[in-house]
């Protein structure tokens, strides 16, 4: 599946390309004929992670609620992944996130990216919300979340970094900002 956006296409991460990202991530471009980035990915037990997950849900990538390549065609490269982290959940909530590749942070393809998920997100009739998690602090996470139209929705406890802040965006408050007007 593929996502589109004003500068990006969001590639559902298939297994050949997450086998590609574990074994060496460069190897990646010459699958796909874009540039990896050095430094990408920071999080590499994450890949192999989601390749367990792969090879005992085969179907996964087909559901939508998966993992993305951000690429940007114009330069050809790989600028970062996104995705979901699951299905909806039983109250119709799914969670997003993103790592974007040092040399292409402060460009606005972290927000792109997100709105492409948030903007998916809302076509299935099952989302009524989208989350996303920050450190519990006033800093790009937390900014990156109001910038695609999330609100404070209180705090959680990760298993790994303890205390987080959980934001989120109602299809009402999505619905109602692309049409312009203001949620009660």
């Amino acid at each position: 599946m593929l996502i589109h956006t004003q500068r990006l296409r969001l590639l559902t991460c298939e297994e050949k390309y997450l086998a590609a990202i574990v074994r060496d991530p460069r190897s990646l471009g010459e699958l796909l004929n874009v540039t990896v980035p050095q430094k990408w990915p920071e999080h590499p037990k994450a890949y192999s992670h989601a390749l367990s997950l792969l090879k005992e849900q085969p179907l996964l990538p087909y559901s939508g609620w998966w993992l993305y390549l951000f690429m940007h065609p114009g330069l050809k490269a790989l600028v970062g992944s996104g995705g979901f982290k699951s299905s909806p959940d039983a109250e119709g909530v799914v969670e997003i996130g993103c790592e974007i590749a040092p040399a292409f942070r402060r460009q606005g393809f972290a927000a792109e990216g997100l709105r492409g998920l948030i903007r998916y997100a809302f076509t299935r009739p099952e989302v009524g919300a989208v989350d996303a998690y920050s450190m519990p602090m006033k800093g790009p996470q937390s900014e990156l979340a109001k910038e695609v139209g999330m609100k404070r929705n209180g705090e959680a406890t990760d298993s790994v970094v303890g205390k987080v802040w959980n934001w989120r965006i109602t299809q009402k408050a999505y619905l109602a900002k692309a049409l312009g007007a203001r949620v009660a």
